[in-house]
Order: C-alpha cells, then structure tokens, then sequence
C-alpha cells in the first residue's frame, strides 16, 4: 500500500494504485459533481460528447460522427497522424549507422528471445548484440587470440 495525500481535503489515505488524487469520501463526492454536471448538459442539449454526435475535427475544422467519446479528430486526419508516429527509421540513416546481419533461429526460439528481452527490459537487438559480445569474448579466451587474416586463409 502506497500513501499519498487527498487533493481535495488534504487527508493522507492509502491506495493500492500507482497513483491516487483523492480519498475515497472525496473520490465519491467528485463523481457525483461529475455526474450532476453531464446531466445538467444533457437536459440542456449542451455538447456531451456522445458516441454518434456530430464534432467539428480540430485538425482539419471538418464535420465528423464521433466513433468515441474522447475523440477528437476525423478518421483521415486520425490516420495520417497514426501514420507518422508510427514510420520507420529513415533508410538513410540506418544504413549510416547500422549494419545488418540476417540470423537464423530454431523454430519457438523467436518467441523465447523475444520473452527473454522483455524480461530483461530491452530490446531483442540489444539483448542480440550483447550475446555476440559474450560469444566473442568467450571464443578469445578460449582460443587465445583473434585469428589473422592468414591463419583464416590456410584452413
């Protein structure tokens, strides 16, 4: 259990939650204001932002039918933002900064790897990249030194 103190009453109340902005008496007394509040618009016809509402986009400034509630964009304007958030690394500069090596893994290893990076809260490249650092370290213990260039070509 967490402690934190209420917003509204200044009380110190403990929670389960990450975060907590009110004790539970005040938790419930700003519900019923909420509550009392959506109604006073909804008998007055002031905008509610029901499902199946008609908006103005704030993107765009066309008219849309809401999809949800907190919406508050059009569809084309939804998914061009999507899509920009959402683009891959420039070609240019990962080749600039990156270069690539195609690896193949057992069948189900994908998965364990992939398990095993989030375990490790990183990124199944960087928990690769370790493993060949340790595998190469490894190796040069192992065998001693780096192999040269003409011991590569003599076997």
């Amino acid at each position: 259990m967490k402690i934190f103190t209420c917003k509204m009453c200044g009380k110190e109340f403990e929670s389960e939650a990450n975060h907590a902005y009110y004790c539970t008496d005040c938790r419930a007394e700003r519900q019923r204001d909420r509550s009392r509040a959506y109604n006073a618009k909804k008998k007055n016809n002031e905008k509610t932002n029901n499902i199946g509402s008609s908006a103005i986009c704030e993107k765009c400034g066309k008219e849309y039918v809401r999809a949800g509630g907190n919406q508050r964009v059009c569809e084309n304007c939804r998914l061009s933002v999507r899509k920009k958030n959402n683009q891959k690394p420039h070609d240019e500069y990962v080749s600039r900064n990156y270069d690539v090596i195609k690896v193949y893994v057992k069948k189900g290893e994908r998965d364990r790897i992939k398990q095993m990076a989030a375990e490790f809260n990183v990124s199944v490249n960087e928990l690769v990249n370790y493993g060949i650092d340790l595998a190469i370290h490894e190796f040069i213990e192992y065998y001693g030194t780096k192999p040269s260039k003409t011991d590569e070509k003599e076997t």
